[in-house]
């Protein structure tokens, strides 16, 4: 019996040190938060703007409409051979809100690959997210007018070039103090972003685009997901309460930025103001500001 008592009271205080380890591991996590760090219903989720093959019957859905885009000015490119990525609204359902994913400047997966934005569409129940991907040509993204060379159907902000370097579209980027090589200037391709263009495809108040035949067939194509700058910047723009639909009334004050995963300091430009006397064809749908429903 007293061997066993001696056994018993060994392996208690030989578990001493991992319960103490295992609170250390736990603080030391907390640690790598920003100071701001919302409350534990903001913790950051997985990139959810991966490539999707899903039909819209299978499709989480949202019963609440994103609201409208924001209107804000492109950053100066960081260097040659970013491509842009337009910002985007995501969903967090333990919120449950809508969160801004500000626009930025990606490094491509490799040379010869152009980004599909993500997009939202309306569908029976609600409205349906479908993720963005790298791939040789851009595919189906709603219609939907992100700017900067998204106008709704291909990109036209800039082209690769047969040399392998990437040619930029002067109207609708902001080269900065870039002296890149290969540029071009199609002026027939707006750069305006002074309104609010609807963030969704379909119902009311959304955009009433679809997708051709050939769309369809490289939405079904193998895809190059997010790169880790991307899914890092996503992960921070979950963190951030400022960027939550309920808190900024549809405005992030963090817009775009120069840099992914970089929401601070120079090179972020925020939302502007729309004149008052703009026509209000965004968006007609209750949007997630709106609305304080829970997702289906």
């Amino acid at each position: 019996m007293q061997k066993l008592v001696t056994g018993l009271l060994l392996f208690s205080l030989g578990c001493v040190p991992c319960v103490l380890l295992a609170q250390e591991n736990v603080s030391t996590d907390k640690t790598d938060y920003p100071a701001n760090f919302p409350p534990s219903g903001y913790r950051p989720l997985p990139p959810h703007f991966q490539p999707r093959r899903l039909i819209a019957a299978d499709l989480e859905k949202v019963s609440v409409a994103p609201p409208p885009l924001p209107s804000y000015e492109q950053p100066a490119i960081p260097a040659q051979a970013y491509i842009w990525v337009p910002g985007f609204w995501a969903w967090r359902k333990s919120v449950p809100d809508y969160f801004w994913v500000p626009g930025t400047w990606v490094r491509p997966p490799k040379p010869g690959l152009l980004w599909t934005p993500p997009y939202w569409s309306q569908v029976d129940g609600g409205y349906a997210f479908h993720g963005g991907y790298w791939a040789t040509e851009v595919g189906f993204y709603g219609g939907i007018d992100y700017g900067f060379g998204y106008n709704g159907s291909g990109y036209r902000g800039g082209r690769w070039e047969k040399n392998g370097a990437f040619s930029y579209n002067r109207a609708v980027n902001n080269l900065g103090s870039l002296s890149a090589p290969d540029v071009y200037d199609d002026q027939t391709v707006t750069a305006d972003t002074d309104r609010l263009g609807a963030s969704f495809n379909g119902g009311a108040g959304g955009v009433q685009a679809r997708a051709t035949k050939h769309q369809e067939a490289l939405a079904a194509a193998d895809h190059v997901g997010a790169t880790i700058a991307q899914q890092k910047h996503f992960e921070l723009a979950a963190m951030d309460r400022s960027l939550y639909s309920k808190l900024n009334n549809a405005k992030p004050a963090v817009a775009a930025t120069s840099h992914a995963g970089v929401l601070d300091g120079a090179g972020i430009t925020h939302s502007r103001e729309i004149s008052p006397n703009r026509s209000a064809e965004s968006n007609e749908a209750t949007t997630g500001v709106d609305s304080k429903q829970e997702p289906r």
